[in-house]
Formats: C-alpha cells, sequence, structure tokens
C-alpha cells in the first residue's frame, strides 16, 4: 500500500470528478427511466388530496429499450483466414459476452457513453480467460485522444470506496482509508494500452461522448402525459358519481324527525327522493322542491390531449406512436407498420458505424488481453477486419427470401457464396453452420470419388 504520486492524484481526481459533475443529470435520467420521477409542477386543476396519486408512463424507457433492442451484433469478418478472427470469435459467441455488450449499448443509448473494461481472468479461480465488465456513465469515464481516438486513461468506480485507475499499461487499485487514497495494488497490463472501450450513442464534435436518449424534450413531454393522466384521473372520480342539483329545498328536508341532521351521502343513494312542498314566504306560496340531473364533463378533451403529446413524444424520439399505447382508428396494414418505423430504423442505422468502432476496438482489447500484446503484426493482419450487424427493420421472412432470389438470379456466379446467404436473412451463426455442412458434404463426394476410381477395372491400351 502507497501514496499516490502527484501525477497519479491529478488523474484521478479529474476523471473523479468528471463523474460526479454528470452524475446529477444522469441520476434523473434513471427517474425517468425507471418511472420513478415525481412531478415537480402538479397544477391547480389535480385535487390536493391527488398529488400523491401514482400516475406511471414509461415512455422514457421506451424510447431507450426500442431502438437497443433494434441493434443486432452479427459477428466479424475478415477478408482472409486468422487466428486471431478465430479468437475473437470464440470469445464473442459466448453468452455471457453477449448479455454484457447488450447492456452496455442500452446503457449508451440511456446516459449518451458506456465503458466496457477488459481484464484477464484468474483460471486457479475457475475465470475465463478474458473477463469483460460494462459500466455505465455513472460507474465510469475515460479520457480519449481527439486525433486517433484511442483511451488514454480510465477509471471505473467499484463503490464508494474502491476504484480501478487504469494508464498505459498499468492498472491500480485504489481504496479509501481515513479520509485518504491509497493505492492498494498494482496490476500490470499490456504495454502502451489502457484496456477500456466506450460505447457511445449520437457522437458529434460538439459532444463527443454522445447524447442521450432521455432528452429535455422526453422529460417534458412525460410530464406532461402525467399531468394529463392526473387530470383525467380526477375527472373520472366526479365522472363517476352522478351530479344533482336540488332547486327550492329547505333545510328542514335534511334533518330527521329528531332534528339530526342526514349525510348528504344517505340522501344521496336513497331510493326514492320525495319531499313536501315548502312555504316561501318572500313569494307567499308552496314551493316544490326540483330536482335536476346535472350532465357530466367529458373525458375526451383529456383523451384528445394525451393524443396530442403522445404525437409530440414520437416526433422526438422517432418512436412510433403505436409503441406508447396510442391506438388508432384504422389497424395498420403491414407496409404502413414499416413506414412508421422507418424514422426510427434510419436512427438506428445512422448509430450502427460507431458502435461497429467501438466493436472493432473492444476486439482489438480483447485479443490484446488474451495475448499480453498487441504488436504491429497482429494490427497488420486485422486490417479489413468489420462488425457486422443484423438488419435493424423488421423484414418478413417472404421478404428475405425474395430479396435472396431475386439476388442469385441477378448475379448466379455468387449464389453459393456467404453473401447470398446474407440476403436470405441469415445471421453469422448460420452461415458458418451452413458453410461447415456444405464442406463436410464436399470432403465426402471427394472420397466417395475416390473410392470408386479406386475401384474401377484397368484399361489397356490398344497397341
Amino acid at each position: 500500500m502507497r501514496l499516490l504520486t502527484d501525477d497519479e492524484t491529478k488523474t484521478f481526481f479529474r476523471l473523479l470528478s468528471k463523474v460526479r459533475a454528470k452524475s446529477k443529470r444522469n441520476r434523473l435520467r434513471t427517474q425517468y427511466f425507471e418511472a420513478k420521477k415525481k412531478l415537480d409542477k402538479i397544477g391547480f386543476s389535480i385535487p390536493p388530496h391527488m398529488h400523491d396519486f401514482a400516475a406511471v408512463i414509461g415512455w422514457a424507457n421506451k424510447t431507450v429499450r426500442v431502438p437497443a433492442r433494434r441493434i443486432r451484433p452479427d459477428g466479424f469478418t475478415l477478408p482472409r483466414e486468422s487466428e486471431l478472427l478465430s479468437d475473437i470469435e470464440d470469445i464473442f459467441e459466448d453468452n455471457y459476452l453477449a448479455a454484457v455488450e447488450r447492456m452496455a449499448i442500452e446503457a449508451s443509448l440511456q446516459y449518451s457513453v458506456s465503458f466496457l473494461f477488459v481484464t484477464p481472468g484468474d483460471a486457479s479461480l475457475g475465470e475465463p480467460e478474458v473477463i469483460v465488465a460494462a459500466r455505465s456513465a455513472l460507474e465510469a469515464t475515460a479520457e480519449v485522444d481527439e486525433r486517433t481516438n484511442r483511451v488514454l486513461r480510465a477509471l471505473e468506480i467499484v463503490n464508494k470506496r474502491k476504484m480501478l485507475l487504469y494508464l498505459p499499461g498499468l492498472t491500480l487499485r485504489i481504496e479509501s482509508l481515513e479520509s485518504k487514497w491509497f493505492v492498494t495494488a498494482e496490476y500490470d497490463g499490456v504495454p502502451n494500452h489502457v484496456p477500456c472501450t466506450p460505447y457511445i450513442w449520437g457522437r458529434s464534435l460538439d459532444r463527443p461522448f454522445g447524447s442521450s436518449r432521455i432528452t429535455r424534450p422526453v422529460m417534458d413531454f412525460t410530464d406532461m402525459a402525467v399531468r394529463t393522466m392526473l387530470r383525467q384521473e380526477g375527472n373520472a372520480e366526479f365522472y363517476s358519481s352522478p351530479q344533482r342539483a336540488l332547486m327550492g329545498a329547505d333545510e328542514a328536508h335534511f334533518t330527521d324527525a329528531k332534528g339530526n341532521r342526514i349525510s348528504p351521502l344517505d340522501a344521496l343513494l336513497g331510493g326514492i327522493w320525495a319531499l313536501p312542498d315548502t312555504f316561501d314566504e318572500e313569494e307567499g306560496k308552496l314551493v316544490r322542491p326540483d330536482l335536476k340531473q346535472l350532465a357530466q364533463a367529458t373525458m375526451q378533451p383529456h383523451t384528445d390531449m394525451l393524443k396530442t403529446i403522445a404525437m409530440m413524444f414520437s416526433g422526438e424520439s422517432s418512436i412510433p406512436v403505436g409503441y406508447l399505447g396510442i391506438i388508432q382508428d384504422n389497424p395498420s396494414s403491414a407496409d404502413a407498420i414499416r413506414a412508421n418505423e422507418a424514422d426510427l430504423v434510419s436512427v438506428v442505422e445512422a448509430e450502427l458505424p460507431s458502435i461497429g468502432v467501438a466493436r472493432l476496438d473492444l476486439a482489438r482489447n480483447v485479443l490484446a488481453v488474451k495475448h499480453g500484446e498487441f504488436t504491429p503484426g497482429m494490427a497488420s493482419e486485422l486490417k479489413g477486419l468489420r462488425a457486422h450487424f443484423a438488419d435493424a427493420g423488421t423484414p418478413t421472412r417472404s421478404a428475405q427470401a425474395d430479396a435472396g432470389l431475386k439476388f442469385t438470379q441477378a448475379f448466379p456466379w455468387a449464389a453459393d457464396s456467404e453473401v447470398a446467404l446474407e440476403y436470405y436473412g441469415m445471421n453469422k451463426t448460420q452461415i458458418t453452420r451452413l458453410m461447415a455442412a456444405r464442406k463436410l458434404q464436399q470432403n465426402g463426394q471427394r472420397l466417395d470419388a475416390l473410392v470408386a476410381a479406386a475401384k474401377a477395372p484397368a484399361t489397356t491400351e490398344p497397341a
């Protein structure tokens, strides 16, 4: 155990202050995502006794998870055969890593950025060879070179008193003891390498760490929708009990024979309303009470307002309005559904190159940790490495089959290639299995041909 050096102290507190500076806003996004945010402004039209009424809307959750589910990683390709590609596929095909990457993708949409840390596992403890851990912007941050896009330094917050500081070729475990920070362990890493990969959503020149899907308009529209539901709920309270007006009544009509006051609710629930005439001293005659039924206020304006807010939310978030629980009068056709999803699909497809770059960087980090180095030769061997994703839209099986058939008809010489199988909508795993089965079948055919040739009788040449 030792104290941090001056450079380590500056780096540590600079990164820690960056996490803390963004934590308030990120925690607000968490509250909206989990539908736990309480209204700051209720409005005078909502009765005071309904201020604590729970009206919950999960639109912020939808705006994150719907596009996140459209991002479906589909393996890697390299123009040549390579053992490094086999190493990448072996590690990325692990179900646990796929789940961790899925969480990182979702967190990047929620907070604008998430971080994946790659560390070697301890074989003596039964751990895998390479461990990949995901952290949100609430628990990690990094400094990235603007020119090379390489991570220079990174911080992972394990808990309030334990953190990991990643430096090139070195990882420090830093713990708080007696109000001071100490280095309690040091781990050698890959030389000149920081095993951290940021997954960024909405990257721009002004925001190198991206933008969250839970924007200010999304928050505001969610608050407006909750207030509308509260008003509708308050209206329903009055709507459920009929409103009546009794004209010309006297106080004596609401007292019993002993002079006790009758509860208005008991009077309202009475099976028969029959009141005697009363003498009006001003008019000098008997006046008969008149019971009138008041028309109920309709709930339609609240429903229309909620639909309007949903339309505005849909325009801001690119989430189809049908996903928000607003059902249109006429059922949509398959073509209309795809047209409604066009904006959502375009938003997701625009972000796939950025996520693809992150996946390539993660693959390099995985190889670096697995082999203990990342040499120029390894970098040269991985030139042309590409990360692939499944279609972000929702094509039908028949549409995929039609596209594949048209492709093979236009390019018959490519009918046996992997590209043709991609047009048929098959993922990388299915294509790999099919190509392996085809190779096995071809080998069997060659073997049969050799056996048949060996059994054939020898022919003699004429003299």
